[in-house]
């Protein structure tokens, strides 16, 4: 609530999040805001500062020593073969230890603060974040949506709050329901790591000893950390984005990475207000384009798969990088039955708009990652427009959570054909365009970010396909059927002057 021009929102993220709307209605501001969370939770923030080491901790690991000791004998003898799940349930009592040690803490809030400011750019007053005119501040709580008929288990929560003045006050809360099901071993070795610690120290150090307390307080920090990294769900990995303008920093990175060298090299020399800065979101696309290609980022065999796709089927020729002997990037494009490659700069902007989704999925996004594309349709035809909607829905396939900002009729319309497409069989769809790209519907969540004058913001709802109507309403058509009328009435009365 609350956040930029959002009045309110209420988003579930799907392995396709499609957000559209008129402009300045807070597409690019809510897309910024789940990347920054991916910043945190992927590693931004070391998880062990979240967590409170007490006494109290200490002095229940001691205690629970037989019971951890009793734990250890029921579990396999080597828990890393096939999978850390397979390490038995924790005793309810160590559960118990693991709920109470996570506490919100202010290491978490300032951590969250201060990457909300870097990847907006706004340096640290992330009161400029809130949204103008509101009473109350604004508020983001993110957990997992338990799904109807699923578990009853709760998630954990997070609660972040902003004040709008001078104050830039925040508040950062977890809230861990009795009944939450704490998972640890999806992201982390913690719970096999716990395992054979117990085993370690029961036969040489002993878990009664205070020396051994403190190894299992903090192995049990550690389980607590594993279940705050897994309760974030898919943003505990990777986020990559793809800015708007990204067409631009292809053509000029060489241009800004100089100016900020010379603006580095005069430190001190200049007032600090009047030094450009970059945002985190640019300044994160301009650093991956530097290091495309070097040796910590080899292609990966699934994302070049996907990006030999892209380059075949709307590139017509393929995307490379090319290191001087000073190790800095060359971008260059090579078109289909042309024995020579051209610089991206005097390629086509549909060239240089789609050569860094190539270049991504070669070298840095994996499957489970985030990719957040801003206008996808930008510099593109809309034929093109279409087909690259359909390679969108191929990433999500091959298991890339995809964010898109748009505003093309001709990207949602291709959205909605494929997720009508999965109503037939595979037999039916067959000789359809897309047929190997149907999506369902639980796999794809549309947002229309509608203006609302009378609450001075937008409010976010969510759009469905509409079978009856054709495709998604998302207002589009308005516009479609207000240019159909003015040129109707520009007939009309043409036809009334030649009448006369």
């Amino acid at each position: 609530t609350n956040f930029g021009p959002i009045v309110e929102a209420d988003i579930e993220l799907r392995p396709l999040t499609v957000f559209v709307g008129p402009s300045n209605t807070g597409k690019s501001y809510l897309a910024i805001l789940i990347y920054a969370l991916h910043s945190l939770f992927a590693g931004y923030l070391e998880p062990s500062a979240w967590l409170l080491r007490s006494e109290r901790n200490r002095k229940a690991a001691a205690e629970s020593a037989d019971l951890l000791l009793q734990w250890a004998k029921t579990c396999p003898e080597d828990p890393y073969p096939d999978s850390p799940s397979n390490v038995g349930p924790l005793p309810s009592d160590i559960g118990d230890i693991v709920r109470e040690a996570i506490r919100p803490s202010d290491d978490l809030g300032s951590a969250l603060r201060t990457e909300f400011a870097r990847c907006f750019g706004i340096g640290r007053d992330v009161a400029q974040l809130v949204r103008t005119g509101s009473r109350g501040g604004s508020r983001i709580v993110m957990g997992e949506r338990q799904a109807v008929g699923g578990s009853a288990q709760s998630p954990i929560e997070y609660e972040f709050s902003m004040r709008d003045g001078k104050s830039q006050s925040h508040e950062f809360t977890i809230s861990v329901p009795p009944e939450a099901d704490l998972q640890f071993s999806d992201t982390t070795d913690a719970l096999a790591t716990l395992l054979l610690a117990v085993r370690s120290l029961g036969r040489f150090a002993g878990l009664n000893t205070p020396d051994g307390a403190d190894w299992v307080s903090n192995l049990i920090t550690g389980l607590g950390d594993s279940a705050i990294v897994h309760s974030a769900g898919p943003l505990s990995r990777p986020a990559y984005y793809l800015p708007a303008d990204r067409t631009g920093v292809m053509h000029a990175h060489r241009t800004i990475v100089g100016a900020v060298i010379d603006r580095a090299s005069s430190a001190g020399l200049v007032d600090a207000p009047n030094v450009p800065t970059l945002s985190g979101v640019m300044g994160d696309f301009l650093r991956e384009l530097i290091e495309i290609g070097d040796e910590e980022h080899p292609t990966t065999e699934v994302g070049d798969a996907l990006a030999s796709a892209l380059e075949r089927d709307v590139l017509n020729g393929g995307v490379a990088v090319e290191r001087s002997e000073t190790n800095y990037p060359t971008f260059v494009y090579r078109p289909t039955g042309l024995d020579r490659e051209l610089p991206i700069m005097t390629s086509s902007s549909m060239v240089s708009e789609l050569a860094p989704v190539a270049l991504y999925l070669r070298h840095y996004v994996k499957p489970g990652d985030t990719l957040i594309i801003e206008e996808p349709e930008s510099h593109l035809h809309p034929a093109m427009q279409a087909e690259f909607a359909l390679h969108l829905v191929r990433l999500v396939h091959a298991g890339i959570r995809v964010i898109v900002t748009t505003h093309s009729e001709w990207v949602l319309d291709q959205f909605a054909n494929l997720v009508r497409l999965s109503q037939l069989s595979e037999a039916e769809r067959e000789g359809l365009r897309g047929a190997d790209a149907a999506l369902s519907p639980d796999d794809v969540g549309f947002w229309l970010f509608k203006p609302n004058a009378k609450r001075r913001g937008s409010v976010v709802q969510e759009l469905k396909v509409n079978p009856d109507e054709g495709g998604l309403l998302s207002g589009y058509d308005e516009v479609a059927d207000e240019m159909y009328n003015t040129w109707a009435e520009i007939g009309n009365r043409i036809a009334d002057r030649g009448a006369e």
